[in-house]
């Protein structure tokens, strides 16, 4: 037995039309013990030509199927004739599964972003005209007058890329699974159709889908697995095997991470809302400001297993790696699930989303009292010191009779993770702020209007998608090769104008700029470590400043650095005063420089041993390689020409070795990643009656 053939989470997307490989199997092991030279042979005698002739139409089409199964495309029957005289057929025509035209707008094509999936079924498979692409392959065949048919015509070339396989005992036995998973997923999901969002079964709650719905979404994740295979998804299912959760990522998310995923964000705030889908993204942040999806999901409830299976769907899709810092509300079933996953992770409360709820749980006390806003604000954003902190928070509660609110006390249990003053030595990467992100509102809203449904929200989001990484790619550009307006002599400004890209600088000057406005004051002097009380005039306050001259490490209680990143204009006059002129190392975050994203420095390559392993690192470089050499025509040559001859030198190896060692995979459609996404891993509580986990690329398992 091969290993990754009998584990569910090999099966991946079925290719249109099961194939018959046994008689190739049996055949192609016979013809040649020459390796590859053999197999060459014997596709080259499976080739139809006129002198071939067939019992029946069924043994033509059988043998149709072989020779598409041994080239690497799939064959259905197109059209068959039968005699108004006699009424047996007469002709036939079997084509290529992409033979025709699209009815609409492809998912597939990559100058395409619009989601247009024809609603028409037949015979009760999956319609997947919106994959065709015109190939005109076929074969026709004709009944003679002594009853035997001959090949009438045939069409070789085809117009799109084939799958050859070389082992063909394992495909046919992953298909065989790929189909069954196939039908029983659209089985279970076809049960979850309902009138609302949300609904409950006797065995939990559950994704309660319009009619059609569920079968738009497989195939449009179908879709997005056949254009990239670095695509991840994952669907769980509750204890009546319906529909429950369902996570995915596409392939420059997962690469994003990678460069950007030290802080991510749960945003839950659509869930709770009166958005018609439970929408929850995983938000970070690029070197330009500019919200990433780290990945996506329709969540059925609020539950600790729903949330735990979440985070682990989603941790895994990432290759295992936790993000250092989590941020998300204060969903008590969210904080468990988080420390029960993400145990390392420092996780925090978004300060938007604190100041957001003021008004709704403490409307009762804003209409007593027009000044509290004004004081609640000033003890959480303007506190320096614990001190300080702790005397206006009680002087408030006290004040504002404010000691049996339960919202209240648990912001002051919790006040670690979300107070500004507690959040020294961490990077929030601007995800956590006093506003939410208006880029995420206003892009993600758009998405998600009350009377969205999933079709018209796949559609949108796809646009969103393709927009986003276009803006994301003429701004990489810029940074490269434009420099920012200096406005300023500063040395400050000099230096990080060649490191920061444009957006970052952008916000960095405003600060370089605020350093006239700001009057140090020694306070006290501890060996090396000088404290600094600093007026900003601008602001009208007074911060405090700590600098090591020895280590170089500072400090200010405006916590500006934690938040945003780089160095507020306090300690920047603290530095110019104690003759630093350039801002030290250790301060310039590599998250908002020009080089934050890997561009391709060269690592000594390592040994791996599975071939599944090497295709998703190679997957996962490709999808750098396309960000990186879509910038520019100049770009994209050096990218074509380096692609070319290393193809040309991949054949040329694979040509030269006789024998193949390691497990042979049947396509892109059943490789899956390394890691294994097991039954009781994604149950709650390792609860083996909840749980399906579909997934990585394609479905990782489907339990019953």
């Amino acid at each position: 037995m091969r290993p990754g053939v009998e584990h569910p989470s090999e099966c991946g997307l079925l290719c249109s039309g099961d194939v018959d490989g046994r008689r190739i199997s049996e055949q192609g092991a016979g013809e040649s013990g020459d390796g590859n030279r053999g197999e060459a042979s014997f596709r080259k005698s499976l080739e139809p030509n006129d002198s071939m002739e067939f019992e029946s139409k069924e043994d033509a089409f059988k043998f149709y199927k072989e020779y598409a199964q041994s080239v690497g495309f799939s064959a259905i029957i197109k059209a068959s004739r039968r005699s108004r005289i006699s009424g047996k057929f007469i002709d036939a025509k079997f084509v290529c599964t992409r033979y025709g035209s699209k009815r609409g707008t492809s998912l597939c094509e990559d100058s395409q972003v619009k989601l247009n999936i024809p609603a028409k079924k037949k015979r009760g498979r999956i319609n997947k005209s919106w994959c065709k692409t015109d190939c005109k392959a076929c074969m026709h065949v004709k009944r003679r007058q002594d009853g035997r048919w001959i090949i009438s015509s045939f069409v070789r070339e085809h117009n799109h890329d084939l799958v050859l396989v070389q082992d063909v005992y394992d495909r046919d036995v992953v298909k065989v699974k790929k189909k069954k998973v196939c039908t029983t997923l659209a089985r279970k999901m076809k049960n979850s159709e309902h009138h609302e969002s949300t609904c409950s079964s006797s065995n939990g709650s559950c994704l309660g889908f319009r009619e059609g719905d569920a079968q738009v979404m497989l195939e449009y994740f179908s879709c997005m697995q056949d254009e990239n295979p670095y695509f991840f998804y994952a669907v769980d299912l509750n204890k009546d095997q319906v529909l429950k959760n369902v996570f995915w990522v596409d392939p420059k998310g997962r690469t994003d991470y990678g460069n950007f995923g030290h802080v991510v964000m749960i945003d839950t705030m659509h869930r709770k809302n009166e958005s018609k889908l439970p929408f929850v993204p995983f938000i970070g942040m690029n070197n330009h400001f500019e919200f990433l999806l780290f990945g996506c999901a329709f969540v059925a409830d609020e539950s600790k297993s729903s949330y735990a299976w979440l985070i682990r769907a989603w941790v895994t899709s990432m290759h295992g790696q936790a993000p250092k810092v989590i941020l998300t509300d204060q969903d008590p079933a969210l904080n468990e699930a988080i420390a029960e996953v993400l145990p390392d992770s420092r996780h925090c409360f978004c300060l938007w989303h604190i100041l957001s709820k003021i008004e709704e749980k403490l409307g009762y006390v804003i209409r007593q009292h027009e000044n509290f806003i004004k004081k609640i604000y000033k003890c959480i954003l303007r506190s320096q010191t614990e001190e300080q902190f702790e005397k206006r928070w009680w002087k408030m509660v006290e004040t504002f009779d404010l000691r049996t609110d339960k919202w209240i006390e648990s912001l002051y249990d919790d006040r670690q993770r979300w107070v500004p003053l507690y959040m020294k030595d961490i990077f929030l990467a601007g995800l956590s702020s006093p506003q939410r992100l208006e880029s995420v509102v206003s892009v993600l809203d758009k998405c998600l209007l009350r009377k969205t449904s999933l079709k018209e929200f796949l559609h949108q989001y796809n646009i969103m998608l393709q927009e986003r990484y276009e803006d994301e790619a003429k701004t990489d550009f810029e940074t490269w090769h434009r420099q920012p307006v200096l406005k300023s002599p500063s040395p400050y400004g000099k230096q990080m104008a060649t490191i920061y890209t444009h957006a970052v600088f952008k916000k960095f000057q405003v600060e370089v700029l605020g350093v006239v406005a700001c009057h140090p004051k020694i306070e006290s002097t501890d060996g090396p470590t000088t404290t600094f009380r600093v007026q900003d005039f601008e602001e009208n306050e007074v911060y405090k400043v700590i600098w090591n001259e020895n280590t170089s490490d500072t400090s200010c209680t405006c916590r500006m650095f934690e938040y945003s990143g780089f160095l507020c204009r306090h300690v920047m006059i603290v530095l110019q005063i104690s003759g630093v002129n350039n801002i030290p190392p250790k301060y310039i975050m590599k998250h908002w420089t020009k080089d934050a994203k890997d561009r391709g420095t060269v690592r000594q390559v390592d040994l791996i041993e599975s071939r599944n392993l090497r295709y998703n690192d190679i997957c996962q470089r490709a999808c750098k390689l396309g960000e990186e050499g879509s910038l520019c025509q100049e770009n994209y040559s050096v990218t074509f020409t380096a692609m070319e001859e290393a193809i040309s030198k991949c054949m040329s190896i694979n040509h030269s070795v006789q024998t193949v060692s390691g497990p042979s995979f049947p396509s892109n459609y059943a490789l899956c990643e390394s890691e294994e996404l097991t039954r009781g891993a994604f149950g709650a509580g390792g609860d083996s009656h909840r749980g399906a986990l579909l997934g990585s690329n394609g479905f990782a398992g489907i339990t019953s």
